[in-house]
């Protein structure tokens, strides 16, 4: 046996990297015979595994170097191969201190120390706030370092620098950021970069710049903290110190420091807290400038005198008013409010007198006087019942608002506030009489009815009940409720209210229920170009809730104003019917799709389920313009500076604004007014307007380019016959509502034309021609698809005869033709053919007998009454009989039988020199004629045209060439006998038989 020292191998790669951190796994491979068992891996001569794969967990720099694996099989030779681990990590930065204390104008230089597996690629100084701050190099060196206020590298340019040192003019003091990047390919990995970096602060001893405070202007309210900070710029390097001052009696005191830090509290601010301060900061290098703010105090209004909480007046008192005073800084508005809302002058019912005061710090003082005086008022200065509510004086400023409230209660008699003196109930429902008043002091209530002087009271049988309620605003109502409602308590009932000043009676009907009253006081509350929005007072609904409103209108003439056109408004009437509007039960109610500015009269009916109410008054309104129409066509013609203007029907008083591009002064070529054409419009036809334009200035198209413009947005001048015009409609008496613009077509054609022709009516005469032209192609489809039906109608009969029916003409040596299948009974000679089969039964054997030929047997005879025929003579009778029958029976083709009998009586009277007389019959198979299924007759070739019939031995020469060339079967070439079987397709082609024969000497039988 073969026996081998061992051979080591170790990988997986050598040297292998990994990235620390990561898991290394050495492999050590033996070949060895012996086989080894294990193997020995040491570093540095220590050993530290004995597996075949050593794996170090999270590796870390400490972990790289050398390891040896020996194996040993005991053939005394070890086997030793040495791997490399190599450790990756990022570079590690490190400056020798965070801060570098430095003189102003002193040079500056910094190191950083970096470390990193493998070797960077990089390292660069960057600067915190100064992104143009940039070098590359691991030492930084500053020349002439400063401190000022700027936090910025003087140089305006960004640079970088590929040595090692940067140079520059001026540096200044912060926060430098050396940063180094390397790239790792560790094994079983990707490329990756890793980055490093380490920060140093650059402080340059200076002594602080000028302070700053914030807030820069400060406002506080009384009672509110405030904070002062103040910082220095540049901010002073040792650390400074702050100080801060304030005016003594308008003066600034450097004496007294008022506190030292950089910031300054007031815990609690007052008025007295108003006033400028001041702050510096300070070093052993020096002081910089100090910084000034003015502190503002401001005070929320507060009242001085309030309103009196609730106060009670009688009704017709006079010069009554209340006052109520505040301060505040800023100063204060003062508004007056009634039950939340506004008191406002135009009620004329109430007066404000208001008072400002100024006083010290800038406190106003605001006094303000509510008078009940106004011109709506008894005597202008009585108080009146509508006076009771809630009275409040609103004190606003910018810091806050205050309020004080009083509650008035006027003293007065009883007032009515129910709506209606009725209400309707049927009999056996449960009907409710209100009353409801206002009243102070409180009322009291009491019912009767009819006459009867005595007040009704609850009942002990439930036919009455009272309950009075109170919403306590002095306003009361009481409810007289009867029960089982009866015809007996229809009547009028009288409500007695009474208080301490006056006693009021208020009579209610109970009615039946019925239709309801009609509307009042119908007013146009809103109206637009398309609705009209109608406010009315209603009438008694009648007792059903369910009460719908209907709204009648129609067109009435517009109302001459400065919109219309003189003596155009009776042409707006286009019917003088009423239209009816549904507003349901919705108060006000918008009645919508009118049309705009014209001019409608109004009314309104009340409908519930016992009928209509009368109308209401009416009224008429005009609804607004919206739109203003288009022109319907605009041309203009370069040469006479006409421009020509279409307007559709419209009684609108409008103007033609014509625009052109113009080149003036302007920066660039604009749409400028070049005319104003007054438009004499018309409300039934369309109207055309012509003018000349005098100025009219176009844009060559070199401005445009100049101008930036793209050259189709003009027109080039070179043609200065095609300038840019353009049109748009204007009320005549608001320019500034106008409708949208028309571009104007040039030429001189387009005038004529226009003023010819309206574009309305040019639309209806093309779409009237193209729908004519539509209705013809149809009708001539329709035509020739029937066309086409009788033709194939007449081709499939004419098929079926000549399929079917042998030829007439005898031909010399020429066998009569076969009889081919027909598909039908279409033929009226059918009837005939039946009953000539029924009257010759006896000789039915013999003519039929051999049908699967030509039925064709020349020593044999058929006894007709009357008649002696050979078997030659039957093949031409046969079919003069069919055909004379199908005369007899009333057929359509009477005159084409009588033209075939004559041609059949001279076929028979030659038929001696015509058909040879012969001993045989040639039988041909599956051409069996049968007047049941061929109706009499054949198709189409039986009827073919022919030539005059001879006695001559060649009289059918021709006919029998004819046919030959159509028919291959009967060709000599083909076939010499005369009696063979013929081979004779389908169809046949009529012109071919056209061709043949002239029309002056050819005789046409057609059966339809």
């Amino acid at each position: 046996m073969r026996q081998d020292y061992p051979r080591v191998e170790v990988g997986p790669e050598n040297p292998l990297q990994i990235e620390r951190d990561y898991t290394a796994k050495l492999e050590c491979n033996v070949d060895a015979k012996p086989k080894v068992s294990n193997v020995r891996w040491t570093r540095n001569g220590r050993f530290i595994s004995s597996s075949l794969t050593h794996t170090i967990h999270r590796v870390s720099i400490q972990d790289a170097g050398k390891y040896a694996c020996s194996a040993d099989n005991g053939l005394g030779k070890v086997g030793e191969q040495e791997i490399v681990l190599d450790v990756l990590y990022p570079p590690v930065v490190v400056i020798e201190s965070k801060t570098r204390e430095a003189e102003e104008r002193e040079t500056v230089r910094i190191k950083c120390n970096v470390t990193s597996n493998p070797e960077p690629v990089s390292v660069e100084w960057f600067k915190e706030g100064s992104p143009e701050f940039r070098h590359s190099g691991d030492i930084l060196e500053l020349t002439s370092v400063r401190a000022e206020h700027a936090v910025t590298y003087l140089s305006n340019r960004t640079e970088v620098f590929s040595d090692r040192v940067l140079n520059a003019i001026f540096y200044f003091p912060g926060t430098y950021i050396c940063r180094a990047v390397n790239i790792m390919m560790p094994y079983g990995g990707k490329r990756v970069e890793r980055v490093g970096n380490a920060t140093v602060a650059l402080l340059v001893r200076h002594r602080p710049g000028q302070a700053y405070i914030n807030p820069n202007k400060p406002v506080v309210h009384v009672g509110n903290g405030v904070t002062l900070t103040c910082s220095a710029n540049p901010p002073g390097w040792p650390v400074p110190q702050f100080r801060w001052f304030r005016d003594v009696e308008g003066e600034i005191s450097t004496q007294t420091i008022l506190a030292q830090g950089s910031q300054y509290v007031i815990p609690r601010a007052h008025l007295g807290s108003e006033g400028r301060y001041h702050c510096h900061a300070a070093n052993e290098l020096g002081h910089g400038e100090m910084a000034t703010i003015t502190l503002e105090v401001h005070q929320p209004p507060q009242f001085l005198s309030k309103l009196q909480q609730h106060m009670t007046r009688r009704v017709s008192d006079s010069d009554f008013s209340v006052t109520c005073s505040a301060k505040g800084k800023p100063k204060p508005t003062i508004r007056w409010l009634k039950d939340g809302r506004e008191i406002s002058p135009e009620l004329n019912l109430y007066e404000v007198r208001t008072s400002p005061v100024e006083g010290p710090n800038g406190m106003v003082t605001v006094q303000s006087m509510l008078r009940f005086n106004g011109k709506a008022r008894p005597n202008e200065n009585e108080l009146i019942p509508g006076d009771r509510g809630l009275y409040t004086c609103l004190y606003q400023n910018e810091v806050n608002s205050a309020n004080s409230s009083m509650h008035l209660r006027i003293e007065h008699a009883p007032i009515i506030l129910h709506q209606y003196n009725k209400v309707a109930y049927d009999i056996r429902e449960t009907a409710e009489v209100r009353c409801k008043v206002q009243a102070y002091p409180k009322p009291e209530f009491q019912w009767q009815f009819g006459n009867n002087p005595s007040p009704l009271s609850m009942s002990s049988e439930g036919h009455y009940e009272i309950n009075t309620t109170t919403d306590n605003n002095d306003i009361y109502t009481s409810v007289l409720k009867i029960n089982h409602l009866t015809h007996n308590d229809y009547g009028e009932y009288l409500c007695r209210v009474a208080n301490s000043l006056e006693t009021i009676r208020a009579p209610i009907r109970l009615q039946p229920k019925g239709a309801p009253e009609k509307p009042n006081n119908l007013q146009a509350a809103d109206v637009g170009p398309s609705f009209v929005s109608l406010l009315w007072d209603a009438g008694f609904d009648g007792g059903l809730t369910q009460t719908k409103f209907f709204v009648s209108y129609r067109k009435v003439a517009v109302p001459q104003d400065d919109q219309m056109m003189p003596d155009c408004g009776t042409s707006t009437i286009s019917s003088t019917d009423w239209m009816e509007f549904d507003c349901h039960q919705d108060n006000p109610c918008k009645v919508s799709a009118l049309d705009q500015h014209q001019s409608y009269v109004l009314k309104v009916k009340a409908l519930n389920t016992k009928g209509p109410s009368e109308y209401s008054n009416e009224i008429m309104t005009t609804t607004k313009v919206d739109k203003i129409p288009t022109p319907e066509h605009v041309s203009f013609d370069p040469s006479s500076r006409k421009i020509g203007v279409n307007v559709g029907p419209t009684c609108l008083a409008l103007i033609a604004i014509v625009e052109s591009v113009i080149n003036g002064n302007t920066a660039q070529a604009e749409w400028q007014i070049v005319e104003t054409i007054t438009i004499s419009a018309n409300g039934n036809t369309a109207t055309h307007k012509e003018a000349i334009i005098e100025h009219l200035v176009t844009a060559r198209r070199s401005s445009a380019r100049s101008l930036g413009v793209p050259d189709d947005e003009f027109p080039s001048f070179e043609d200065e016959l095609n300038p840019r015009v353009r049109v748009k409609l204007c009320l005549k008496a608001n320019h500034e509502h106008c409708g949208e613009y028309a571009e104007a077509e040039i030429g001189q054609s387009y005038i004529a034309e226009a003023s010819a022709i309206a574009t309305p009516t040019l639309i209806a005469i093309i779409v009237s021609c193209i729908v004519f032209a539509l209705f013809v192609g149809l009708l001539l489809m329709f035509c020739r698809c029937k066309r086409k039906q009788s033709k194939k109608g007449v081709q499939a009969k004419d098929y079926e005869m000549d399929s079917v029916r042998p030829s007439i003409v005898a031909q010399q040596n020429q066998a009569p033709p076969p009889y081919y299948p027909a598909s039908g009974l279409e033929n009226k000679a059918l009837e005939h053919s039946m009953d000539l089969a029924l009257a010759m039964e006896d000789q039915k054997v013999a003519v039929y007998g051999t049908q699967n030929g030509y039925g064709y047997h020349p020593q044999q005879s058929l006894q007709v009454p009357g008649q002696h025929m050979t078997g030659n003579e039957w093949v031409n009778m046969g079919y003069m009989d069919n055909s004379y029958s199908n005369s007899n029976n009333g057929g359509s083709v009477n005159s084409q039988d009588s033209l075939w009998q004559l041609k059949m009586s001279a076929a028979a009277g030659n038929s001696a020199n015509l058909i040879p007389t012969h001993n045989f019959v040639e039988r041909q198979p599956s051409y069996g004629y049968d007047p049941l299924t061929h109706g009499g007759y054949g198709a189409v070739d039986d009827y073919a045209p022919y030539p005059h019939l001879t006695t001559s031995q060649h009289g059918g020469d021709d006919y029998h060439t004819m046919r030959n060339s159509q028919n291959p079967s009967r060709q000599d070439p083909y076939c010499s006998d005369p009696y063979a079987a013929v081979l004779k397709p389908k169809k046949r082609l009529d012109q071919h038989l056209a061709e043949a024969y002239p029309s002056n000497s050819l005789q046409v039988v057609t059966f339809m």
